[in-house]
């Protein structure tokens, strides 16, 4: 039923776009925060994984939406200061287990370019959350070279740290915002082992090819893809209502 309803909306969406009608009813239709608390409500049981996660709270609804529901998951986040925040923002929520670790295929120590705290003032608050592998990433928004710093971190594969850290049979809905490595991530989730519900992530940072790659790796999945924003979220549509 849930797929023959989700079919019916994608229908009416293509036709209203014919006669360039669609915009708003597609906004309400295709949007991620309405699709998770349309299908979640509140007090209902939720299971994520966030890599990523920075210190919980900033640029995103994701977290007022976790604390509102018997929320299990695990947040990934690399930075240790941010890691730190992270930690006190859900300190009291046991359930959602904190990782301090970068992830990557094959790695186990990696060197992330930052921003210098002592130089973060004099830019917007977004400038913490544009740390990455990439050491030329910080010039897409003009942030002064001289104002970036290393940092060292730990790493594991995706897969190593979900089989180390969770313990449930299912997956509602995994976020990743890695800053350009967002593809990667992707290919490191293990399909036959977990299939997530919903998944999220940052193609904003992607280039052209690695876009289409993964594009058609998570369609090959079956997911209904579709953008908002700087994001690509991708559908289960048997499992998840659109609107």
């Amino acid at each position: 039923m849930i797929l023959i309803y989700n079919n019916f909306l994608l229908f009416v969406i293509r036709l209203l776009n014919k006669f360039r009608m669609g915009k708003k009813f597609r906004s309400k239709t295709l949007n991620c925060r309405s699709m998770l608390e349309n299908n979640y409500k509140q007090e209902s049981n939720f299971n994520f994984i966030q890599v990523g996660a920075n210190d919980g709270v900033s640029f995103d609804f994701l977290y007022e939406f976790l604390i509102k529901r018997n929320s299990r998951g695990i947040v990934i986040e690399p930075i240790k200061e941010y890691y730190k925040d992270l930690c006190k923002n859900y300190k009291n929520y046991p359930q959602i287990l904190k990782v301090n670790k970068a992830v990557h295929p094959n790695k186990k120590i990696l060197e992330l370019y930052k921003i210098d705290n002592k130089k973060a003032a004099k830019y917007p608050d977004w400038v913490k959350g544009i740390a990455s592998l990439n050491k030329n990433h910080h010039k897409k928004t003009k942030i002064n070279s001289d104002d970036i710093i290393t940092e060292r971190v730990e790493a594991d594969t995706l897969m190593g740290i979900i089989n180390k850290n969770y313990n449930y049979n299912y997956i509602d809905f995994i976020q990743i915002d890695t800053e350009g490595f967002d593809y990667e991530v992707v290919k490191m989730i293990d399909f036959n082992k977990m299939k997530p519900y919903i998944i999220k992530y940052e193609s904003v940072n992607l280039n052209k090819k690695d876009k289409k790659n993964l594009s058609l790796i998570l369609k090959k999945q079956g997911y209904f893809l579709f953008k908002e924003k700087g994001d690509t979220i991708g559908i289960n549509l048997k499992k998840i209502k659109l609107y």
